[in-house]
């Protein structure tokens, strides 16, 4: 299983990169929606992760990949996005998995 990111700008994508997590930066709303349906189909990506912006871009691809068992869709802050969201990644993580760590 692997983490992937799918995001609309570059720093996020660049600090991923340094954690070894594979990514790609995109600003097209269709090219975003296309980049997270072919990351949700490859079989070895578990945990996917999308910035605010991606959410923001195409809230039905995300609305809708979410009620899907596979693979795991976790928002991550994207440090520019307007969405008042603060909180570290073991809180987003307890809010997606629904365990507390």
């Amino acid at each position: 299983m692997r983490l992937f990111l799918v995001s609309d700008k570059v720093d996020p994508v660049i600090g991923m990169r340094l954690a070894g997590v594979e990514g790609v930066c995109l600003r097209e709303p269709e090219r975003l929606a296309e980049a997270l349906e072919t990351a949700a189909g490859t079989a070895d990506i578990g945990v996917l992760l999308y910035t605010a912006g991606v959410r923001e871009s195409c809230p039905e691809t995300v609305a809708r990949l979410q009620r899907q068992n596979r693979p795991l869709l976790l928002e991550i802050p994207d440090g520019e996005s307007a969405s008042g969201n603060s909180g570290s990644i073991t809180e987003y993580i307890q809010e997606a998995v629904g365990i507390h760590l």
